[in-house]
């Protein structure tokens, strides 16, 4: 039985990946480091120490690209609204007792944020992000740390994410995913490859098909 419910949220619960792109694309820019937003898409989600090694070949110029982003999506970030079907989702399991919570490579900052957007505040259980561990996605850390705050095993939680990362990473800590294409990146066969034992266009889909329950019966 599914008792706790492990959310990603950019691209997942928040219409955010493309800004996030254009964000790390001008500071990208304004570095002399110009990177095609196609390869940043790919790589968000990731947390930015590892996207930034991906793309950023020079160490030099982490610290200060990582602050531009900060910065650049601070300008964008209200322009930002809940994918479909995120609020109705976290709603519905809410109303059914199950625990919900965020683990995220997000910064606290825009964390903040996405919640109110999503009128979340009071429906979750906790959250965690990449500041709260050692190695962001797609290691496990981030999962298995909502593991343990949430004093459940693998086998009573899933995930539900839009990344590759988010699957591997819950992979390392024996989670199960759901993927959502919301995220934009990734297809359908990209995702099931990566191991999502289902995938769905986005939460409103997934909510529709019976979730959680569907899930437990299988």
């Amino acid at each position: 039985m599914i008792r706790v419910v492990i959310f990603d949220v950019d691209g997942t619960l928040m219409d955010t990946n493309y800004l996030h792109v254009e964000a790390w694309a001008r500071a990208f820019s304004v570095v002399k480091h110009p990177v095609p937003r196609a390869a940043i898409h790919r790589q968000i989600g990731k947390g930015s120490d590892l996207m930034l090694g991906a793309l950023l070949t020079d160490e030099a110029l982490h610290g200060k690209a990582n602050e531009l982003h900060s910065e650049f999506f601070e300008e964008l970030k209200d322009h930002t609204y809940p994918l479909p079907g995120a609020k109705e989702i976290l709603a519905s399991l809410s109303s059914q007792d199950i625990a919900i919570w965020l683990a995220t490579s997000a910064k606290s900052e825009e964390l903040e944020h996405h919640v109110q957007a999503l009128e979340a505040k009071d429906k979750l259980a906790g959250m965690v992000s990449s500041a709260d561990v050692d190695s962001a996605k797609p290691a496990p850390d981030i999962f298995q740390l909502t593991l343990e705050r949430a004093g459940c095993s693998p086998q009573e939680s899933i995930v539900v994410g839009d990344t590759i990362w988010d699957i591997q990473s819950a992979q390392g800590c024996g989670l199960q995913t759901i993927a959502v294409r919301t995220g934009g990146a990734f297809s359908r066969e990209e995702l099931h490859a990566a191991g999502a034992v289902a995938v769905y266009q986005d939460c409103a889909e997934l909510l529709a098909s019976g979730f959680p329950t569907s899930f437990e019966t299988k």
